[in-house]
């Protein structure tokens, strides 16, 4: 007997909307409680207590990370991953809207437990922690978490529904210099400053940026400028992010950001120490997975615009994940007009009655992309096929 695809997306909406007060509650406590990326404890303890509650057998440390989570349902076919987020910023909390992003997830994965009876497919949830990082899923991959896996799914809240959002390859480097303490003034020239061999390094990494392309991005603070107005420092450090859509545009700014400080460090006589974290990859959004979200969103209620060509999103390690597997990154908007991301306006945003009807929407979307997976045997196999020859 052929499967009524539309009833069961039905019952995949109405096992959501079941859960709704629980998602709801998940998505507001953890917004109440921000945590920095790897220090997520109140986060992914809260998420896989109510998969547990739920009766999975979810659990933590998933890929040797203490906040990360992974559980499975289903047997055979092909298995498809639905990606939740749930780390906060320093200062901000969460204005980028993670706390929407794990509980979305979460919804997601138990409607398609809810109705994989009988169907072929297998839907693995992962909690993914420290994507403000730049690095939580590097190390999920590293750990085999996404082994097997056939194609990656998530969404992000945002300001606008876009279905292929720019998302900038992307590198952080933490730059020290050493110099020498002294009394700054009476025997400065006993000193060897290292705040000034990082100011002249960050003003030439400044001129620099008149000279990066329009696509690309050069942007840090300092961490460190010393510990007293009167000690020469005999330290200062900072951290700074390169971004381009281009990976060999991007290893050509590395090379003239560092340059500024290895010519900054030779002319004030310090000492350089730096080091490169892991690239955040270009996310590369897999175009028939894109359009099964869309469909699905449609009939939800919410129609997904291709990017804009003036828009760019920052970066995620979520790019990592599309240049193993296939994989989308929708954006679906928790605002009614235009709220930059990692900002207060943005995390009042993230607990509105808004963005929690679009959280479910996004489960709902998410869940229904995932069963097309099981039930259109072409589908995985067309995803396959763009992300072999890397079809945007």
């Amino acid at each position: 007997m052929a499967l009524d695809v539309r009833a069961l997306k039905k019952r995949l909406a109405e096992r959501v909307d079941a859960r709704a007060p629980a998602l709801d509650r998940l998505a507001l406590a953890i917004h109440s409680r921000p945590e920095l990326a790897f220090e997520e404890r109140f986060a992914a303890d809260s998420l896989v207590a109510y998969l547990r509650a739920e009766g999975t057998n979810a659990e933590t440390t998933a890929g040797g990370l203490d906040t990360a989570f992974a559980v499975e349902a289903g047997a055979g076919g092909p298995l498809i991953a639905i990606l939740g987020e749930y780390d906060a910023l320093p200062g901000i909390g969460h204005g980028c809207g993670h706390n929407l992003m794990g509980a979305a997830a979460v919804g997601a994965f138990l409607a398609l437990r809810d109705v994989l009876n009988g169907l072929k497919g297998r839907v693995r949830l992962i909690g993914c922690p420290a994507e403000e990082r730049g690095n939580g899923k590097v190390h999920l991959i590293e750990g085999g978490v996404f082994d097997g896996v056939d194609a990656a799914l998530m969404y992000h809240p945002g300001d606008r529904d876009e279905i292929d959002p720019l998302m900038l390859a992307m590198v952080n480097l933490d730059v020290e210099l050493l110099g020498k303490a002294a009394h700054a003034a009476a025997e400065p020239h006993e000193g060897v400053n290292a705040l000034d061999g990082l100011v002249l390094g960050w003003n030439a990494m400044s001129a620099l940026r008149l000279l990066v392309r329009s696509d690309s991005r050069i942007h840090g603070i300092i961490t460190d400028g010393g510990k007293a107005a009167n000690i020469i420092p005999d330290r200062a450090a900072a951290r700074l992010m390169v971004r381009s859509p281009e990976n060999t545009y991007l290893a050509d700014l590395r090379r003239r950001v560092l340059a500024c400080f290895e010519g900054a460090a030779l002319a004030t006589g310090c000492e350089l120490k730096t080091e490169w974290s892991e690239v955040c990859e270009v996310v590369n959004t897999n175009r028939p997975l894109a359009e099964a979200f869309a469909e699905n969103a449609k009939a939800l209620g919410r129609t997904m615009h291709p990017r804009r060509s003036s828009d760019t999103h920052g970066s995620t390690d979520m790019g990592n994940v599309t240049t193993l597997v296939p994989g989308i990154h929708p954006f679906l908007a928790i605002t009614e007009g235009p709220v930059p991301g990692h900002s207060i306006a943005f995390t009042e945003a993230a607990k509105t009655p808004h963005a929690l009807e679009t959280m479910r929407l996004a489960a709902k979307a998410l869940a229904m992309t995932a069963l097309d997976a099981f039930v259109d045997g072409s589908l995985v196999k067309r995803a396959k096929e763009a992300h072999n020859g890397r079809q945007p």
